[in-house]
């Protein structure tokens, strides 16, 4: 039996066998990026299986972000999925892409809590820079970040704000040589205040993801905690992914923008 060909009378529906195979084609290569796969017919006659089956697999291909279909032209095949490594705002900064923007919409310097100080490893008495910002990616917002960094440490991050409430922050050379190391991370899921719901434009009490996140960046040799930070994820646009080895090393989360 070729390997692209359907296994009738398996436990396994065909909608699904045909999805798989379509997203492995999709995957490898046989489609590039914006163009157009096989038609509905085409489909249904390479795989012989109901335009009801080939509309099902389509649909959640779909979902999944792998496929835009346009009524009346077909379906064509989407960008990959942007990537990135949960954690805060220094590390979006010291990665930057274009397909994000990291809008600050408030900052103040100020004596941080216990829980803060503690996780900062700050000595009695020191100051944090707090700011809160706004992940948007393709012009659509995803994440809320309130971030604490250790004042001393974030003078080139501190030189970059302003006054003139919000803006997009630019990463500046400073800022892509962080050397980061590790990150601590929980995840729990919870529901939005109006305020956060109004940012990331969901209903009031929507589902989001929040992250508790600590990052660790090397500095004159040494490693210590750079920002402490709790991000609130939107759940219709992101994808939490994890990396777990077997040899014993630090799983690897990160999130992935799905499509709305």
């Amino acid at each position: 039996m070729p390997e692209d060909e359907l296994k009738r009378g398996s436990p396994i529906p065909l909608y699904f066998q045909l999805q798989e195979l379509l997203k492995e084609k999709i995957e490898t290569g046989t489609w590039g990026v914006g163009e157009m796969i096989p038609s509905e017919p085409e489909l249904c006659g390479t795989y012989q299986v109901s335009r009801t089956v080939v509309r099902q697999a389509l649909s959640v291909l779909e979902q999944d972000g792998q496929l835009r279909r346009v009524r009346g032209r077909g379906a064509f095949v989407r960008s990959p999925k942007i990537e990135q490594r949960v954690g805060g705002v220094s590390r979006l900064l010291a990665n930057p892409s274009p397909d994000y923007q990291v809008v600050v919409l408030d900052h103040r310097e100020e004596r941080p809590l216990k829980r803060i100080s503690e996780q900062l490893e700050l000595r009695s008495g020191a100051k944090i820079l707090r700011v809160m910002s706004l992940l948007r990616v393709e012009e659509a917002p995803v994440a809320l970040f309130d971030s604490f960094f250790p004042l001393a440490a974030a003078e080139p991050l501190r030189k970059q704000l302003h006054g003139k409430l919000p803006f997009v922050l630019t990463p500046s050379a400073q800022t892509r040589a962080f050397e980061f190391t590790r990150t601590n991370v929980k995840i729990e899921t919870s529901f939005c205040s109006p305020w956060e719901g109004e940012q990331l434009q969901i209903p009031v009490g929507g589902a989001v993801f929040v992250t508790l996140c600590t990052e660790f960046r090397r500095e004159h040799g040494e490693v210590r905690p750079f920002e402490v930070v709790r991000g609130i994820y939107r759940v219709d646009r992101v994808q939490l992914r994890f990396d777990v080895a077997s040899t014993g090393e630090t799983p690897a989360a990160l999130w992935q923008i799905a499509d709305s």
